[in-house]
Parts: C-alpha cells; structure tokens; sequence
C-alpha cells in the first residue's frame, strides 16, 4: 500500500515521467546506434555474395533501427512530459491560485501595499507582502495548452504563476512613474522560453502564452485569483 502510494506520488510530481522517459530514451539511442554499426558492417561486406539470409538480416535491423527511433521519440517525450509536471501546475477546470488583499494605498503617490496569498490543491504554499507603485495591481502567468490528444497521457493544461507589478491607468504615468515587479515563482522559465518559440514545430502542443488580470487599488478589497483553460480571472472574494 505503501509502496503504490509512493509511486503515484513519484508519478504526479514528474519525476517519474522523467525517470521512464530518460530510460526509454537512451535505450531506443543505444538500439539506434547498434544497429547502424550493424548496418555499415553488412555494407562493408558488399563485395561478397550476398545471401537471402543477410538479405533477411538487413531488413530486420532497418526494422529494429525503426523501432529505436519510436522509443527514442517516445522516450523525449515522456521526458518533455516530466519537466513540464515539475515546472507546471496542471489542472482541468476553474483552479483557485491564490488571493490578493490590498493593505494600504496612496493616492498621491500612486504607491500601494498588497498581501498575496499561493495556493496549490486549496492549500496556502507561500504567503508575501509587497509594495508597489500605480493605480492597479497586476499578476502574470505563462499558460501551456497541450494538443487534447496529449490528455491521454495524463497532461493537461498547466500554469506557472510569473510576476506580480503595480499598473497605471494612464499612458503617461506608465511611462513616467516608479515601477515595481517581483517574481511569484524564482528563476527563469525555460520551458515556457523555449516552447514560445518552437510550439509550431512541436505538435503536442496546442498553445504557448502570457495571460494577466489586475484590479484598481482599494484598501481592504480582496480578490480570489483563478486560472482556467482560457487563462487567469479574479473574483471578489465572499466570506463564507
């Protein structure tokens, strides 16, 4: 029991993924690679006559080298599959992210001071206070929308939370004015970075983009942040 719980766990988290897609890869890389070493020492036999056996040899390592190339790809993309589930939070409907509550804000200086709230599974993870200049408050995203085929192997679209900023109204003081951001998740995603520009020729995936909601500064508003499969949305959040 223990044991099955272990490895589901393993599993959901994509190191799993990452563990069977890397063995499946090397094994289809090395059943390549020995059969191309194969095939260059039937050639280099060429000048002998050749016989129905070693006609029937050739054709069964083109087969294996065939079946090497399947597992290699299938391998890469059980692998993809593993970092995305590390890098990404899936999910299948309207998922609540996190909430925002605006502390304080000065209307002369345009400066505000916001609690922001993560959470993953209706579990607070993180909870940080930031202070930030303009009239709104803003939280990005990086949404991936796998090909809906893909969901057979268990992907769905994920998000990765990106940054939370202070907005102006106007154009002017967008231009002008202070500008504070701070990173929701550390470190850069590359992933996101990399699919942005390759979705095109990768077709497992559907879509590849930014998203971002923000509301006016009041103090005492909270709002409840969502993603879903058309990207994030904030609700005013209801005592219970």
């Amino acid at each position: 029991m223990n044991l099955d719980f272990n490895i589901l766990k393993l599993f959901s988290q994509g190191n799993g993924l990452l563990f069977l897609g890397a063995v499946i890869f090397i094994l289809g890389l090395l059943m390549f690679l020995r059969q191309i070493i194969n095939i260059l020492n039937f050639y280099a036999k060429r000048s002998q006559p050749l016989a129905r056996r070693m006609r029937l040899d050739l054709d069964q390592r083109i087969l294996f080298m065939l079946i090497s190339v399947i597992l290699a790809l299938l391998g890469t993309s059980l692998l993809l599959g593993g970092i995305t589930m590390r890098t990404y939070v899936s999910f299948t409907r309207a998922d609540q992210v996190g909430s925002v509550e605006c502390l304080s804000w000065n209307a002369e200086e345009k400066f505000m001071v916001v609690s922001m709230a993560t959470i993953e599974q209706g579990k607070i993870k993180t909870k940080q206070t930031f202070s930030l200049y303009g009239d709104q408050w803003e939280i990005s995203a990086h949404i991936l929308k796998w090909d809906p085929k893909v969901n057979l192997l268990g992907l769905h679209t994920g998000y990765r939370l990106n940054q939370i900023k202070g907005i102006y109204l106007d154009a002017e003081d967008e231009t002008k004015r202070l500008h504070r951001a701070y990173a929701i998740t550390p470190g850069k995603d590359w992933l996101w970075w990399a699919l942005s520009r390759f979705d095109a020729q990768l077709p497992m995936v559907e879509a590849v983009y930014g998203n971002a909601v923000s509301q006016i500064a009041k103090p005492g508003d909270r709002f409840d942040i969502f993603v879903t499969t058309s990207g994030l949305s904030a609700r005013r959040y209801k005592s219970k």
